[in-house]
Parts: structure tokens; sequence; C-alpha cells
């Protein structure tokens, strides 16, 4: 095992997670009240960066100052820059990096300067009170998408994260986002491994996963009691531009040498939050347009999130007219995009499941930024409840806590219930970052 301490990076395309294991058998934690952070949600970091152009000085902003800087002369928003790392097609992203009219283009070296300032950015913020973490001494692992015809991003993500002044992690420097995901939801950040005992005449074993020990007492544990086959489970996370599917499978026949190493398969596909967003900007008037053009990142994040629940905002145009939006017929089409949008990742699943899954589904759960839109969720928690021999685990229910503790003592307190709410909801947003700082990867 090479890493005792990861700092786990999970780079969103609409929002940055950081989780921290500091020891072997230590809790991955997800760095909380982080100063990039958006003010609603304090262990997301806006992934935006801005660069303002000032005379002949230039400034590049990061996370929430970045995200709060409005469309300006001499500023220029970077808002899906990771997108053009990673996407199968970069010269196509150009489309999707704002609301409104394309963006002038950029090669590849502009926008891996843009990730350079962001790495520097969290680099300069750790740095300092309460976090002091020197991340030119502390491995770094980071999380990415796995597009199946793209290849070379380890070595990209290396050579940006060295530029930026930050130690990469030994072994695996970098780790795919369904597998850290699914591995961060399965173990909920739990951490344990042991020195198996030594055998005459044999070198000493190293250091190995415990992996029993990381696993809930529900669900798993009691597919190895049963002793006999093998127990599935997949993860959907829906990102801002990707959506990510992890299935592991563990054998609990014992009938392999490796059963603490489960076989986990993975994709992601080019289909994300930003689509929607372009789906609901593409069926306004063009007042409506005018007015979101002239909103920063945050603000449209904070009035898309109330248009997705159902609900009617009022937006100002640059000359101070106001335009509803949410109403009527826009309410319809919103509505109309979400569901859309919903049948979209349930077919991107159904495909997924007929590639590459090789065994049984016995639970899946919906994570990601995605998941946290109500009626995103419910339409595909009834969409993939319709086998209904397969388990769909919804992190956001309110009765889960009470309803799984139940199960496992009989009897429950407020402040575990309380514990286990928040804890659920770390997962669905940062799930990815856990699990990519877990003992599993080392």
């Amino acid at each position: 095992m090479k890493n005792r301490t990861v700092l786990s990076i999970d780079l969103g395309s609409a929002y940055t997670k950081l989780a921290i294991r500091r020891d072997w058998h230590d809790e991955s934690q997800l760095l909380r009240e982080l100063p990039l952070a958006t003010p609603e949600v304090d262990f997301c970091v806006p992934s935006v960066v801005t660069r303002v152009e000032t005379g002949r000085a230039t400034q590049w902003l990061t996370g929430a100052a970045a995200a709060t800087q409005p469309p300006a002369d001499g500023v220029t928003i970077y808002r899906y820059w990771k997108a053009r790392l990673f996407s199968e097609h970069p010269e196509e992203q150009a489309s999707h990096d704002s609301l409104g009219p394309p963006g002038e283009g950029h090669d590849l070296d502009d926008y891996e300067e843009v990730a350079v300032a962001f790495f520097r950015g969290l680099k300069r913020s750790l740095e300092r009170e309460p976090f002091a973490l020197d991340l030119a001494n502390t491995s770094v692992r980071v999380c990415i998408p796995k597009l199946e015809t793209y290849h070379g991003a380890e070595a990209r993500i290396i050579h940006i994260l060295e530029r930026a002044g930050v130690r990469p992690a030994r072994g695996r420097a970098t780790v795919y986002e369904p597998e850290s995901n699914a591995c961060g939801v399965l173990t909920r950040g739990r951490n344990a491994t042991w020195f198996p005992p030594r055998v005459s005449f044999m070198p000493s074993p190293g250091r190995a996963l415990q992996l029993r020990d990381m696993l809930e007492p529900e669900g798993l544990l009691e597919a190895f009691r049963r002793v006999s086959g093998s127990f599935g489970v997949l993860v959907i996370d829906i990102g801002g531009f990707t959506t990510d599917f992890g299935y592991v499978k563990f054998d609990t026949s014992f009938s392999s040498d490796d059963w603490q190493r489960p076989e986990i398969v993975q994709s992601s596909y080019e289909l994300g939050i930003r689509e929607l967003d372009h789906a609901i900007y593409e069926s306004l008037g063009p007042e409506a347009r005018e007015a979101v053009e002239a909103l920063s990142s945050s603000e449209w994040d904070a009035h898309k999130a109330r248009l997705y629940r159902g609900e009617t905002v009022a937006l100002t145009r640059p000359g101070g007219a106001s335009v509803p939006l949410g109403k009527g017929r826009g309410a319809e089409s919103i509505a109309a995009a979400i569901a859309a949008f919903a049948q979209r990742v349930t077919r991107a699943r159904d495909q997924f499941r007929e590639d590459y899954v090789r065994g049984p589904i016995n639970a899946q759960t919906l994570t990601g930024g995605g998941a946290m839109i109500p009626r995103i969720r419910q339409a595909l928690a009834r969409a993939l409840s319709a086998d209904e021999r397969i388990q769909v685990s919804d992190l956001l229910d309110p009765d889960e806590p009470r309803r799984t503790l139940m199960q496992r003592d009989g009897h429950v307190d407020e402040p575990v219930l309380h514990a286990r709410a928040g804890r659920n909801l770390e997962l669905v947003r940062g799930g990815s970052a856990i699990g990519g700082s877990s003992v599993f990867f080392e």
C-alpha cells in the first residue's frame, strides 16, 4: 500500500468536492467550510475559473469568487472547462461553455492553463487555516470520468497537478468517477486494513485491505453470510458533464482468492445537467434568454434550482424590465425537458447494463447533483424500480436513516439519525471524493 494520507479531489464539471483520509484506519471525510465553496453548500467548490483583464494586469479567480463574477468586457468565464480536457470531441464543447451564443474557440493548451489556475487556487486556499494542508507534500488523487475512447487522461492530470505545485498520489494519481463513487457509497468512508499472518519461510506480507469491515452491516454483509453466488450493486451518478455508471459485483461464494477486490465495471456517458440547462435555455423567448445571459454562474445555479422544482422565478433584463420564467407554457416546457432528460439517463443505464453488466443487479443507487433535482430523482426511481427484483436505494429518502438503523439495532436515537441523514446527503454530492480517498485504491 502506497499512500498513508490522501487528499481526493472530485473534479466535477459544475462543483468540485474534496475529501481526506489522514491514516490507514481513519474515516474518509469531506472537507467542509472551504474558502472557495458556495455559501449554500460549504463542501462544494464551483468549478468555475474567471480571467479578468484590467489594463495590463490579468487576474485569475476560482471557485465562488469566479462564479459570482457577472459577464462584462475584459471578463472571460470558464464554466465547463473540464469537458474540454476529457471530452471525446473537445472541439465541439464551445457551444456548451455558457448559455447564449457560443464563446470563442480555444485550443487544448488554453484549457490546461485554466485547469492549472483552478488547482493553484485550491492549493492556496487549503494552505491557510483551519486546513493548513501542504499540497506540495500531501498525496493528491483526482477523480475523472471514464470515457471509452479517451486516452492519456492520467498523464495530463499529473502534468497539470505538477505545474500547479501539487503532489500526485503514488500508484494511482487518478481514479475513475464511477468506481470512486461506488466505493464511497458502499463503504460510507470506512477504511480498514490488516497484516495477514506470516507463513513459515515466506516473506512478511504487507498491509492488506480489510473489505468486510468497510461495508454496511445490511445488504452486502447479509449476502456474504449466505456464502453463495454473487451480489451486484449499480451506482448511478448524474453530474454536470457526464452520467457515470459503476457496477460492483461481489463474489459471496468466496470461490476466488481475491474476493476482497470485487469486480468493477464502469463507464461515463457525455450526458449531464448542462444538457438540461441548454434544453431549458433553448425553450425560452428572446427577452428571457437576454436576462439569463446577464446572470453570473452562481445566480443561474440558484434560479435554475427553483425552476427545476417547479417554481416561478423573475429575472431582470439588462435594461431593467422583469421577465418571469416557469409560468404557463414555460412551466410545461421545463417539465417536459426534465422528463426527456430522465428518459435519456434511463436509456443510458439500459445500454450500460446490456454492454457491461455480467451478473445480478441486486441494488442500485442514485447520486450526483442531478439526483438533487426531485423531479429527476422521482422519474428515475420509477423507471429503475420497474423491475421489482431490484431494490432502488434513495439516500435522500427522509425515512432511510430510521429504516436502516431499526433493521440494524432495533432502536435509534435522534443524534444517530441526524448523523446518518447528514452522511447520506454528503454521499449524494460527495461520494466520489470520499471514495477516491479510500484505502481500496492503495
